[in-house]
């Protein structure tokens, strides 16, 4: 990994690593959290102790600092931007696995969705769009884990939103943040066409229903 970033690639990587974990935590420190649908949540981990949470990845950066800490899988891209990303939410206390929808992105999510040790989690639109439309792979994928999907989203009251494929949302200093869990949605081992596309809406309803 190290042979394939420049020398100022590698520079800003240590930088993100250091700097990146106090910066997110003390910035998030200024935002006030409140809590929404943790009866529901409650429900949805109580068969099997996990859930595989599904939001939009323009909620990243309020939901990293939100559930910090409690050794939640998620994956990473194998690119420099993922690489950064890694070193910042590995010490905010996630568990990463690494892929890529080109490089053995398939192989990373099988490996996260068969581990244990806490729950897990996707950007379903992710990495890079279009923005706010689930991935048909990741949900065929995702059926193999018996776990239940757990919408999640964060809405923040006063926020930035960035030009990117996702309009990223960066919550403004001192913002109130609403954290909500949606109802479970239990995904079947084995789907055919006509019930992935029904599981697609659920999901994408389900997140867009809580904000």
């Amino acid at each position: 990994m190290k042979g394939e970033f420049s020398f100022g690639q590698r520079v800003l990587l240590v930088v993100a690593a250091i700097l990146g974990p106090s910066l997110i935590r003390l910035y998030g420190l200024t935002w006030r959290v409140r809590w929404e649908g943790v009866d529901d949540l409650a429900v949805a981990r109580s068969p099997y102790g996990q859930v595989l949470f599904c939001f939009w990845h323009s909620r990243l950066l309020s939901l990293c600092y939100t559930h910090r800490g409690r050794n939640i899988g998620i994956m990473v891209s194998k690119s420099f931007d993922g690489e950064w990303i890694s070193r910042i939410v590995t010490k905010l206390g996630y568990r990463v696995f690494r892929g890529s929808a080109s490089r053995d992105g398939a192989k990373a999510l099988i490996s996260m969705l068969r581990s244990s040790g806490g729950d897990l989690s996707l950007t379903v639109d992710g990495p890079t769009g279009p923005a706010e439309k689930v991935k048909p792979g990741i949900i065929t994928l995702a059926s193999h884990s018996n776990l239940p999907l757990v919408p999640i989203t964060c809405v923040a009251e006063k926020a930035w939103r960035l030009r990117s494929w996702d309009r990223f949302i960066i919550p403004k200093p001192f913002s109130k943040l609403t954290v909500r869990y949606g109802k479970m949605i239990p995904i079947p081992a084995e789907l055919n066409e006509d019930q992935l596309r029904g599981i697609i809406k659920q999901i994408e309803d389900g997140i867009n229903r809580i904000g």
